[in-house]
């Protein structure tokens, strides 16, 4: 079986969404905008990239690399300088590729990023052939289903304000979620509030995770996070600058609340050292930036450090989920997967089974490959490139 086409997919899905943000304002008008408060960019829209891969034997594969911000560059490196890489080679021999498509560039300097990014998607898709060949559920292909439930936390919990936050927290709580987080470093007035608020809303009932967007100078994180030890929060999340290991291991030293970290990484060299720094309590590998076959190498090494794996999942569509859900899955130091049900929602608008969360968890998909349909005809209208 050979690869006979490779077609990257920018996606641009028209949802607006501040993610428990201050709204969007002024700044919101335009494509790209930073929250008020936060750092980075954000857009109006859910933007990914996906990856169909075509074989000469009929079967068709996708996959999904994380692109919150400006999908249609990595779906070029897809184009440009991947897919010379993939054509009339075959799909089965996946950790090959992977290893040719990785040392193509990392001797420029080319080892995280977008070109990560899009290696993942590619990745991705290509462990959706082999389980489709097979017919067999990729969780099977890396060792087996240590669940075929994976419990998630609610990510982001949505509203402007503090109170429409914990009418929001109420709601999930209802349905039968017991894990929540919100993202906050809007100063550490204005967080206790909401945090207060959220809590009060779930009561015995529920548990919070604080978020803080790497927001935080060290000094600042610590004294944050022990005041949230006092409130019984469940971990503490980003408190500071994404490259600054040392001082995220002083922070983590410093607290008793576990410090969850490295969801901006990629690589086993990257996760290593974090681990090696103890900078972290819960590793956060995400499976778009990671793909299967490095996300899953960076679960088993946490598992050598006994550090639990809680699978980060942003801005994402179905491949990206069904994907981590069979990381999850397969991964016996897994701890939780986030999940925000506007993603889901919109996901499940191409795919012709949904895929479902409900009462805390995820059903991994259990169909050949990555287990789920995609409804290309419904997911056309959304393609921006090419």
């Amino acid at each position: 079986m050979k690869i006979t086409y490779v077609k990257p997919m920018a996606i641009k899905i028209p949802v607006e969404d501040t993610f428990g943000g201050k709204g969007l304002g002024e700044a919101g008008k335009r494509e790209y905008f930073p929250q008020p408060g936060w750092i980075g960019l954000y857009s109006r829209q859910i933007e990914t990239m996906v990856v169909k891969i075509e074989t000469d034997g009929g079967i068709v594969g996708f996959g999904e690399g994380q692109a919150p911000i400006g999908p249609e560059v990595t779906a070029t490196v897809v184009d440009r300088v991947l897919r010379p890489i993939l054509m009339g080679r075959d799909p089965m021999q996946g950790g090959v590729l992977r290893h040719e498509m990785y040392t193509a560039m990392n001797i420029r300097g080319h080892f995280t990023g977008f070109m990560l990014d899009a290696i993942s998607g590619v990745d991705s898709a290509l462990w959706d052939i082999k389980g489709k060949r097979l017919g067999v559920p990729v969780y099977e292909l890396l060792g087996g289903a240590f669940r075929k439930e994976a419990p998630v936390y609610i990510s982001g919990v949505r509203g402007n304000t503090a109170a429409e936050q914990a009418q929001t927290a109420r709601t999930h709580v209802a349905e039968g979620f017991r894990t929540l987080k919100v993202f906050l470093g809007f100063g550490e007035e204005e967080d206790f509030e909401r945090i207060r608020a959220v809590k009060e809303a779930i009561g015995s009932e529920g548990r919070l995770a604080v978020d803080v967007l790497w927001r935080y100078d060290i000094a600042t994180a610590v004294r944050y996070g022990l005041a949230l030890e006092r409130m019984g929060i469940a971990w503490f999340e980003t408190p500071t600058d994404p490259e600054d290991i040392a001082g995220s291991a002083e922070i983590a030293r410093a607290l008793t609340i576990p410090v969850g970290n490295a969801e901006t990484d990629r690589t086993r060299e990257q996760f290593l050292r974090w681990f090696q720094a103890r900078g972290l309590d819960i590793a956060q590998p995400d499976v778009g930036r990671c793909g299967i076959t490095e996300g899953r190498k960076i679960a088993d090494l946490a598992e050598a450090f006994h550090i639990p794996v809680s699978l980060h999942m942003g801005i994402c569509s179905a491949p990206m989920i069904a994907a981590s859900l069979h990381v999850a899955a397969s991964t016996p130091n897994f701890f939780l997967q986030e999940y925000q049900p506007i993603m889901l929602e919109a996901a499940n608008r191409f795919l012709k089974r949904p895929l479902v969360c409900e009462r805390g968890a995820f059903r991994v998909p259990d169909g050949p490959g990555l287990g789920i349909e995609i409804d290309e005809e419904a997911l056309k209208p959304y393609v921006v490139y090419p």
